[in-house]
């Protein structure tokens, strides 16, 4: 027969005390375990929302523009081909062809995800997708490229302007009609070119680069699974927190 072993209440005592210390070291560190890997995804969540909704943005300024860029467009190409009978060109169309060479075009560019993003080495740490990381990086450079597209538009368009108040407006008669001023332009050979550039690189490479990036941006939400009702709602949060705070 085997003899039982029983435990006194010392080792009772001990055993539980350390079964209970064991436990408890367990569950704090699981419990910050825990907490740390949800922190992350948060953070990675709220990184990836806030590039995303910066490209979505921005996408959305563009394709504006593009369509305003294309109305313009329009315009100048329809009176470029009758320049040499603007009789039958209607003076309201006219008004339009000179007042949009004397606009300026803004386009405002939120650059603060894109410095976080390309600065801040704790938002690349918290995100595990490298995928998604390089087509951010790479959405971001197109749309730096963009950016500098469109104020080269405004550079040149501005510098033609300029040289034509100049040397024809303030340099002839103090007042010509619309019609005259029209005429003017149509006549100087940089007018002309400008116009055919705007309409053949301009307009098709701001066309061509708003298409490409926001196949980049779909493809960054696809990446991160994030739908367009959490962008929303990240974007209101976002403006009603920039409004608290001013």
């Amino acid at each position: 027969m085997m003899k039982k072993w029983k435990l006194s209440d010392f080792w009772k005592q001990t055993l539980s005390c350390t079964l209970g210390t064991i436990i408890g070291i367990i569950l704090t560190f699981g419990t910050s375990a825990w907490i740390e890997n949800r922190e992350k995804k948060a953070t990675e969540r709220t990184a990836a929302l806030m590039v995303i909704h910066n490209l979505d943005v921005f996408c959305d300024d563009l394709e504006e523009t593009t369509k305003d860029l294309q109305a313009v467009d329009s315009i100048n190409m329809k009176v470029l081909a009758a320049k040499d009978r603007l009789e039958t060109v209607p003076e309201d169309t006219l008004e339009l062809f000179v007042g949009n060479f004397f606009s300026f075009q803004f386009s405002p560019n939120d650059q603060t995800a894109e410095t976080i993003f390309s600065s801040n080495i704790e938002t690349w740490k918290s995100i595990d997708n490298s995928e998604f990381i390089e087509l951010a990086g790479q959405c971001f450079s197109a749309k730096r490229f963009l950016v500098k597209f469109q104020e080269r538009l405004e550079a040149e368009k501005n510098d033609l302007t300029d040289m034509f108040m100049k040397t024809v407006v303030y340099a002839d008669k103090p007042t010509k009609s619309v019609p005259e001023i029209a005429a003017s332009m149509l006549h100087s050979a940089a007018f002309c070119s400008f116009i055919k550039k705007q309409h053949d690189f301009y307009l098709q490479g701001m066309q061509q680069g708003l298409k490409v990036l926001l196949k980049q941006t779909d493809n960054c939400k696809r990446l991160m699974d994030v739908t367009d009702e959490e962008l929303q709602l990240f974007g209101y949060n976002d403006e009603t927190q920039e409004s608290q705070r001013h």
